[in-house]
C-alpha cells in the first residue's frame, strides 16, 4: 500500500498554516481607536481659541485692525489730506486778508475745518471694522472666538475710540504749523487753541467712529453704510433747511458735524462744549444701541 503524499511539502518538518491576511497584522485591537483619541499624544481638531477676559477681545480686535494695510493706507490719507488743507485754508485766509477782509483765525482753527473731509478717514475705519468681517465671513471666526457678542461690539469700539482719539490730535498738530505758516499774520494763535483743538477733534472723531460702526453693525454692508454715514454728516444738514420751519431747521445744531465743531472751537454758539459732549455720546449710544440690537437678534 502506497501512501500519498503531499504536494507541497514543508522543509525541515514545520506545519504549513493557512495564508494570513498581509494587512491583518495592522488592524487595530478593539478599543484602540479610543485610546488613541483620548491618549496623552491625541490630535486634536483645530479650533479658535475662546477668549472670555475683555483685555482678550480687546487685543484680538486691535490685531485684526491694525493687521491690515487699508487702515495704514486711510490714515496715510488722512495725513495728506490735512496737510493739503490746511495750506490750502491757510494761504486763502491770508489772500482774503491782505485784500481787506476779516479772515483773521487762529491756525487750529482753520485745521479743524479741513476735518469736514478729513473725517471720511474715520467713517471708512468705523465701517471696514464691521463690515469687512461679514463681506469675508471672518465673523463667524471672531464670534467663536469671542462668544459674548457684546464683547465683541465693545472690543470694536475701545479700538475705534483709541485710534479715532491719537488720530484727531495728531492730524491737529500737524496741520497746525503748515496753517500758521501760510496764513501769516492771519493765523496767530495761543497754545490754549491748540489744546482745546486737538482734545475736542479727538473726542469727536472717536464718537463720530462709534457712530459709525453702530451702523455697520446694523446694515453689514460697506456701501450702505457708507452712504448712511455721509448722508447724516453731509447730506441732512443741508436738506433739513430747505423746508422752512423753524423747529426742524434747528435740528441740524443736533447733528454730529455740529457738535465736532463745538467741541473743537472756543465758542459758546449755539452751545457750549458739555451740551456737544452730550449730543455725541447720543448720537453714538444709539448707533451702538442699533448695532448691538442687531448683532444680537441676527444669526451671522
Amino acid at each position: 500500500m502506497t501512501t500519498a503524499t503531499p504536494q507541497n511539502p514543508v522543509p525541515n518538518g514545520t506545519t504549513e498554516h493557512a495564508p494570513q491576511n498581509p494587512t491583518a497584522k495592522h488592524a487595530p485591537r478593539r478599543g484602540s481607536t479610543r485610546q488613541a483619541l483620548s491618549g496623552p499624544h491625541a490630535r486634536r481638531a483645530p479650533h479658535s481659541p475662546r477668549l472670555s477676559s475683555w483685555t482678550g477681545a480687546i487685543a484680538f480686535e486691535w490685531t485684526k485692525l491694525v493687521s491690515v494695510r487699508s487702515t495704514w493706507w486711510i490714515l496715510v490719507s488722512a495725513v495728506i489730506c490735512t496737510i493739503a488743507g490746511s495750506w490750502l485754508l491757510g494761504a486763502s485766509a491770508l489772500a482774503s486778508g491782505l485784500n481787506g477782509f476779516d479772515t483773521a483765525m487762529p491756525a487750529p482753527q482753520i485745521v479743524v475745518q479741513t476735518m469736514l473731509i478729513v473725517e471720511m478717514a474715520v467713517v471708512l475705519l468705523g465701517t471696514f471694522a464691521i463690515t469687512s468681517e461679514y463681506s469675508t465671513g471672518s465673523i463667524m471666526t471672531t464670534l467663536q472666538s469671542v462668544p459674548r457678542r457684546f464683547q465683541v461690539l465693545v472690543g470694536k469700539t475701545v479700538v475705534l475710540v483709541l485710534i479715532g482719539i491719537v488720530a484727531g490730535a495728531a492730524l491737529i498738530l500737524i496741520g497746525t504749523p503748515i496753517a500758521a505758516g501760510a496764513a501769516a499774520e492771519f493765523g496767530r494763535f495761543e497754545f490754549s487753541d491748540l489744546v482745546r483743538a486737538m482734545i475736542g477733534t479727538g473726542v469727536g472723531l472717536a464718537l463720530l467712529s462709534i457712530v459709525v460702526l453702530g451702523l455697520g453693525a446694523a446694515l453689514r454692508s460697506a456701501a450702505f453704510t457708507i452712504i448712511t454715514a455721509l448722508a447724516l454728516l453731509h447730506v441732512v444738514p443741508n436738506i433739513l433747511p430747505l423746508f422752512g420751519v423753524e423747529a426742524i431747521g434747528d435740528l441740524v445744531r443736533f447733528l454730529p458735524n455740529q457738535a465736532i465743531s463745538v467741541l473743537a472751537v472756543e465758542t459758546t454758539q449755539p452751545y457750549t462744549w458739555p451740551v456737544a459732549l452730550a449730543v455725541l455720546a447720543g448720537w453714538a449710544g444709539a448707533g451702538l444701541l442699533v448695532g448691538y440690537t442687531v448683532l444680537r437678534t441676527r444669526d451671522a
